[in-house]
């Protein structure tokens, strides 16, 4: 670990750059098997194109305060549509319930992280605030979209079918807030 002999700020920075990497990576890796499929028409043997069974899109979520978006490209966002907050409003929630097994999970939130300002999110679990941050990195997107698309992992909740997984979310004034996806995957022991 890099934590301790690197400063506090730089190992920070770099963090989250690797966090925005990594989630960029799995916009891009979508966005390709999708725009292959849709020029070749040749179907996908392996599963890849559209079939993401453990993720929730923020679109099919309960939603208060957001309104559905789509993106300047289709590839910008997972299933080629979002949710942002209106300049109306103060707040914005999208919540869902858990269908899978009991057991332990790791939560990715897919949303997008403007340059204009920095908005705030809280992921809870039944009304328990679990995980909470600002979007507030440095990235080259003033609109959501590939570029702007960040990705935050929550790991090792112990989640039961039927538990309420909610995001608030305060907006900035130039960063409403985006959201992409949810995406809860089973951790293996």
């Amino acid at each position: 670990m890099l934590n301790g002999p690197i400063d506090a700020e730089r190992y920070a920075e770099v963090l989250g750059q690797l966090a925005y990497q990594s989630g960029h990576a799995i916009v891009w890796r979508d966005a390709i098997n999708d725009w292959f499929h849709r020029i070749s028409g040749i179907p996908d043997d392996k599963g890849r194109v559209g079939h993401h069974p453990n993720r929730m899109e923020a679109e099919a979520m309960s939603l208060q305060g957001y309104q559905t978006f789509e993106p300047a490209s289709w590839e910008g966002a997972s299933g080629g549509k979002g949710v942002i907050c209106p300049e109306t409003v103060a707040s914005c929630s999208a919540q869902t319930k858990f269908r899978g097994a009991a057991g332990r999970y790791d939560i990715d939130v897919e949303y997008f992280d403007l340059a204009n300002d920095v908005s705030h999110f809280r992921l809870f679990v039944n009304n328990q605030l679990i995980d909470e941050w600002y979007a507030e990195l440095a990235l080259p997107g003033g609109t959501p979209s590939a570029d702007s698309s960040v990705r935050r992992r929550i790991k090792g909740l112990v989640l039961r079918s039927g538990d309420v997984i909610r995001i608030d979310a305060i907006p900035g004034r130039g960063d409403r807030a985006p959201l992409d996806y949810l995406e809860v995957t089973k951790v293996t022991p």
